[in-house]
């Protein structure tokens, strides 16, 4: 920044130091008030422009002089980007960063544990048409601010209706690792089944709790008429699945849409749509993201530096001006 502040002008101010009480003592100092800038028809162009990408701890005049061959040209740097305050505007050195963070959040399990926000997964139909973006924020405190019902699933290990080989109205479900909760009146979701009459939604009519820990292991529930085949075909056992509401009423935190391609409201549990996000992710996001600069291109150099030769020096005219480098300020005349 050498080179920049000897273009600086000066302000003579009047003198409060111990050394000099005398109202007629002054003080020149750098009148920081004279900024140089950018002009607007350069800085609005991006054709005047190289982005650039701040690599590990490099500083402004790392970057001058990787791009100028001068380190003293970290101001043009700067003013290109419009940076005031460069130890919030321009990433910290890792080691400080890291320093500031666990100061900021106590400790390294709230830092690299602790979820800052969740944010969504794309979904989309089958048509290919995006119906959830991805990266819309939710809070960290969505799976307890009462708007929201949890989804639990689980395999299915046999499902047939009747007695397996008459069909009838009755099907039967037998969980492979059971879902802790479901009842008689309880919703439930089965799905992927191969034959599509046993996929939908279903009130569960009864319920198959053999121990004291209130996970299901199976349970019936009923069509509108009797299937076609009484046991349908289980492809694989990770195929079939059965999706269980935790809670009555309110919205959900599943995603449900209905898809046309396939004629059928699709259901997908919040672990399918949501991806935590942790508070050292999201501060290094954006410190990240002050890495993303304009640097000048260099044969724009000597606009700049003609442009500071014009912008700095005083100009005739103010009663205040003693030369083209130096103002006095007025004589404030404090008697002690």
């Amino acid at each position: 920044m050498a080179s920049y502040f000897r273009q600086v002008p000066n302000f003579e101010y009047v003198s409060r130091t111990a050394d000099n009480k005398a109202i007629s003592d002054y003080i020149p100092v750098k009148n920081l008030f004279k900024k140089g800038k950018l002009r607007d028809d350069i800085f609005g162009n991006l054709n005047f422009f190289t982005k650039y990408k701040i690599v590990g701890d490099e500083r402004p005049d790392n970057v001058a002089y990787k791009l100028y061959n001068d380190e003293t040209l970290d101001w043009v740097i700067l003013i290109s980007n419009n940076i005031l305050n460069i130890q919030t505007e321009w990433p910290l050195p890792q080691a400080v960063f890291d320093k500031v963070l666990l100061e900021r959040y106590g400790d390294y399990n709230t830092l690299y544990n602790g979820i800052h926000h969740y944010e969504t997964v794309e979904v989309k139909n089958s048509a290919g048409t995006t119906l959830l973006p991805a990266g819309t924020r939710m809070p960290n405190t969505w799976k307890t601010n009462g708007n929201f019902v949890e989804i639990n699933n689980s395999k299915i290990s046999q499902i047939f209706s009747g007695n397996g080989l008459v069909p009838s109205t009755t099907v039967n479900v037998t969980l492979k690792n059971g879902i802790k909760g479901i009842n008689v009146g309880s919703e439930v979701v089965v799905s992927n089944v191969s034959e599509n009459e046993y996929n939908g939604r279903f009130i569960v009519t009864s319920a198959v709790v053999p121990f004291n820990d209130e996970i299901c292991r199976a349970f019936t529930y009923t069509l509108s008429s009797a299937p076609t085949v009484a046991s349908p075909t289980l492809s694989t056992s990770e195929a079939e699945e059965v999706l269980f509401k935790v809670g009555t009423g309110g919205n959900s935190y599943y995603y449900e849409y209905y898809d046309e391609g396939v004629g059928n409201y699709i259901l997908l549990p919040s672990s399918s749509i949501l991806t935590p996000v942790t508070n050292y992710e999201y501060e290094s996001r954006i410190e990240d993201a002050k890495r993303n600069i304009f640097t000048l291109k260099p044969q724009y150099l000597n606009v700049v530096f003609n442009d500071l030769d014009e912008i700095m020096p005083y100009k005739k005219g103010s009663t205040q001006y003693v030369n083209a480098t130096l103002k006095r300020g007025d004589n404030i005349r404090l008697y002690q």
